[in-house]
């Protein structure tokens, strides 16, 4: 790791520096461990550079008792010996203060007290009386106003309220600030889940924060996979956190002790289930000290830990045997008919023993609707070994499924079908084993969901069926196919509540253009969000990329993006599928405001998550997004090698789902690298596969890639008859903006930008005015162009450096034509005279010849000056 920075308090360092140099001096406050000390040393360090004598004394428990007690290292003895009285104090102020002067030596002083809300009165009062007689400069830490224990004494609160010195307060790190620490001291960028679980075990602290990292690196919990940094397991306490954590926690007495153990076991405990097993007083002694705190949830106190790690260390100090006989007291003393009551006794026989199996099926059951995997997994297969049959060997081999274990969790469920007896089980493990093998090979057998869609009667039952045919008539022969062979389906699913099948209708409605539908199909109204019935709760999360995926091509990308922020802190929170699905759908969104920087991140990551899971099929949109915005943003290599990782996956056609995004993927791919031949071979047979199959949607993408790629007129009239037949805004922009090209009307591309801008499209704005620049210059008015090439700029500027043919050559496209124009692209990407010849299936002296012209436009006399001359001239 690199060097940890100031821990996100740069600014409050300034703050610091200034005020010492200064000499006003400063107080420094905030809550324990948000690193007051660390800045305070920073500020001695200042003092001492600035040529200053600086003499540290610290607040402790222990000198507190005793007058000047904090100060007994640096004070020569009382030269009154031990009398009392007021007068003998005040004169012994005024001593000591003279004695910390003169021990200066003629420079400036500095007074530098940690804790100083554990500072004796008589210490506390030498502090004010240097800072109040600017004898010193005074550094001091102190505690926020409302800390547990002692107040702080009221001379060190005077230094700020009487305007003796600056105040800087100190606050937990916040999520943005922990990301920032973590990509700097990482290196590299940090998957949002694991800056999310560093965040809430932390809670902003930044001692703890260092500690967990350097933990996680050292338990190799902590890896960078795919060119991101991701957490792959639990985060456990060094032995240094462990050190610290217990110098705070100070000495505990035996009552004391068990109640923390009980409550870091059992947390969140009831009230009534911890006053049978621990002392009342030491309960009330710890939330006192601020070790351990009570919140009301409904009618029910709360007793929890009062920090993560607290927890943790706690749980590190417990040997096997006693957490054994701790977990079983917890279990036997819980009440409670709740699902989290059922949950916490179950997982305390888990470890305690003595469990029923019909209390760990019942466990597993409620881990499971909390996306628990691993709790669920635990618990089942200890419902297993107690004698609990059919229901928790398919949790267990479902959480296999879903923690990336597909070959084990098919195995599993093969034995699973000639155990199933009654028609839920037998359905139950037909789709399992389908989902199961769709991930993984893009591909499934559905004779057993044919089978028992012949028989089954619960309707329920049925409607998970028919998803997985509609699915699999999707992905064989397109949308279009899949919805005919269900008429009439539709309405009824409207009123139906959200399963799977109108997560796979609403994406087919939305391939073919009935966007309205779709959306209609997969909004909330209908049936709710999915409560807390497991299948509900696990489809919610594709429902939302699906309504997603219609808001874009309905051209609402800011109601895709509020809806995708809406739940993107719930999704860090979940398991590795759900991450993984919401990225995706990020992925798309940026892509489609142009966002190509963001888009690669976000696709990544959600390659990343699958390819862990065992789910190749489901990791291959992401991996040709993640292509995708990495030729748009110039890195034609990088492009070419993620392609390639997608192509080794070894996957079949997904005509239902992507297979017009991939061509089109392969398009921008292909241009980044110079070859637009093959980039507009690769949209034009998107566009033909999107009318074959219904993908109107695709369709209109690939039509408009042909118009940014030169073919505005072939493609014109048909990309007109799809505005018509498509809903939303964005298929009419498109319409608009290929309509002006090949009309070359400057003022209809600027009104095309304006309908992109609006729509938050903002690439495709950009390219619009650039086309307009282009004939602008082209018509001899350099000024208006100039300032039309100005507004693209601007929104360029937003595009995180994405780069498109159209945008990337836009003054040489004033002088060449479109066949010069390919052929210099080609030169400038490294290619030969002779290999271009052959891409464009023409002779080499036809490639020579064509050179030469461009050479005598653009001013340039060899080849390797190409570059130059086309370099992104908005970019400039």
């Amino acid at each position: 790791m690199a060097e940890w920075p100031l821990m996100g308090h740069r600014h409050e360092f300034s703050l610091v520096r200034t005020a010492i140099l200064d000499h006003r001096g400063v107080l420094i406050t905030g809550p324990s461990g948000v690193g007051r000390t660390t800045l305070a040393m920073m500020g001695a360090e200042v003092a001492e550079d600035a040529g200053m004598a600086v003499v540290r004394v610290a607040g402790t428990e222990v000198w507190r008792s005793l007058p000047f007690g904090a100060f007994a290292s640096v004070l020569p003895p009382d030269p009154g010996g031990d009398r009392e009285g007021r007068e003998h104090h005040v004169a012994l102020l005024g001593h000591y203060a003279r004695s910390l002067v003169d021990g200066a030596g003629g420079r400036p002083l500095m007074v530098c007290v940690d804790d100083a809300q554990l500072l004796d009165v008589a210490s506390a009062m030498l502090v004010h009386q240097l800072a109040r007689t600017r004898a010193a400069t005074i550094l001091a830490t102190a505690l926020s106003k409302g800390h547990r224990g002692p107040p702080t004494p009221a001379p060190i609160v005077a230094l700020w309220k009487d305007d003796l010195v600056e105040r800087v307060e100190l606050s937990p790190l916040d999520d943005d600030l922990i990301e920032d620490i973590l990509v700097s001291v990482l290196g590299g960028p940090v998957d949002p889940a694991s800056v999310r679980q560093f965040a809430e075990r932390s809670l902003g602290n930044p001692l703890f924060l260092r500690e967990l990292v350097t933990g996680a690196m050292e338990a190799g919990a902590l890896s960078a996979k795919s060119g991101s940094w991701r957490l792959q397991d639990g985060l456990r306490p060094t032995a240094r956190l462990v050190e610290l954590v217990s110098l705070r926690f100070g000495e505990l007495t035996a009552p004391e002790r068990e109640a923390m153990e009980l409550t870091a076991l059992g947390q969140p405990l009831c009230q009534s289930t911890l006053d049978k097993l621990a002392d009342p007083a030491a309960v009330k002694s710890l939330e006192d000290r601020g070790l351990i705190t009570s919140s009301l949830e409904g009618r029910r106190l709360r007793i929890g830990m009062a920090h993560p790690v607290y927890g943790e260390v706690v749980r590190a100090g417990i040997g096997a045997r006693r957490e054994r006989v701790l977990a079983r007291s917890l279990a036997e003393a819980s009440v409670g008919r709740r699902r989290e009551d059922t949950l916490l006794q179950a997982s305390l026989r888990l470890v305690g023993g003595g469990g029923s199996a019909e209390l760990l099926l019942a466990g597993a059951q409620a881990a499971r609707i909390r996306h628990d995997h691993s709790l669920t997994e635990r618990l089942a297969r200890a419902a297993i070994d107690k004698g609990d049959r059919f229901e928790a060997r398919l949790l267990a081999a479902e959480t296999a499924h879903l923690r990336g274990r597909p070959e084990q969790a098919d195995r599993e469920l093969v034995a699973l079908e000639a155990d199933a007896v009654s028609e839920s089980e037998r359905v139950r493990v037909a789709v399992l084993r389908f989902d199961n093998a769709i991930f993984l090979r893009g591909r499934a057998d559905s004779r057993k969901i044919d089978e028992l869609s012949l028989v089954v009667g619960d309707p329920s039952l049925r409607d998970e069926l028919l998803a997985r045919q509609v699915y699999l008539r999707s992905i064989a022969r397109g949308p279009r196919h899949a919805l005919e062979t269900v008429p009439g389906l539709l309405d009824d699913s409207r009123a139906a509540p959200h399963t799977a099948l109108r997560g796979v209708l609403g994406r087919a409605l939305t391939r073919v253009g009935r966007l309205d539908d779709a959306l209609e199909i997969l909004s909330p109204h209908a049936g709710g969000e999915g409560g807390t019935d497991t299948a509900q709760a696990d489809v919610r999360w594709n429902l939302y990329g699906n309504r997603s995926a219609a808001l874009l091509n309905l051209g609402r990308l800011g109601e895709a993006e509020d809806l995708l922020s809406s739940v993107h802190v719930g999704a860090m929170a979940q398991p590795a599928d759900e991450r993984a699905i919401v990225a995706s759908a990020f992925a798309a969104l940026y892509l489609s405001q142009g966002r190509v920087q963001s888009a690669y991140l976000e696709a990544r990551s959600s390659y990343s998550l699958f390819l862990e899971l065992g789910r190749p099929a489901a990791a291959r949109w992401p991996y040709a997004a993640a292509a995708m915005a990495l030729a748009l943003s110039g890195q034609a290599v990088r492009a070419e090698s993620t392609m390639a990782e997608m192509d080794a996956l070894g996957l079949p056609q997904n005509l239902g789902g992507d297979e017009t995004d991939i061509l089109q993927a392969r398009c921008w791919v292909a241009s980044a690298g110079g070859d637009l031949g093959a980039a507009r071979r690769h949209l034009q047979a998107s566009a033909d596969l999107g009318r074959e199959i219904g993908d109107g949607t695709g369709e209109s993408r690939a039509l408009h890639g042909l118009a940014r790629l030169g073919r505005a007129r072939q493609v014109t009239d048909r990309l007109d008859a799809l505005a018509a037949a498509i809903d939303g805004e964005l298929v009419a922009a498109r319409a608009r903006y290929v309509r002006a090209v090949y009309s070359k009307s400057v003022k209809e591309l600027e009104g095309a930008s304006a309908d992109f801008e609006g729509l938050g499209a903002l690439l495709f704005a950009a390219e619009a005015l650039g086309e307009a620049a282009v004939l602008l210059r082209r018509h001899g008015d350099t000024r208006e162009a100039t300032a039309v090439e100005h507004r693209a700029r601007r929104l360029l500027g937003r595009c995180e450096g994405a780069v498109t043919p159209l945008v990337g050559t836009i003054w040489a496209r004033s002088l060449l034509t479109p066949a010069e124009l390919d052929t210099a692209l080609q030169a400038v990407d490294g290619s030969s005279d002779k290999e271009i010849a052959g891409r464009m299936h023409l002779s080499v002296r036809t490639i020579e010849n064509r050179l030469h012209r461009t050479y005598q436009k653009l001013g340039v006399t060899r080849r390797h000056e190409l570059a130059d001359a086309l370099r992104d001239f908005i970019a400039q």
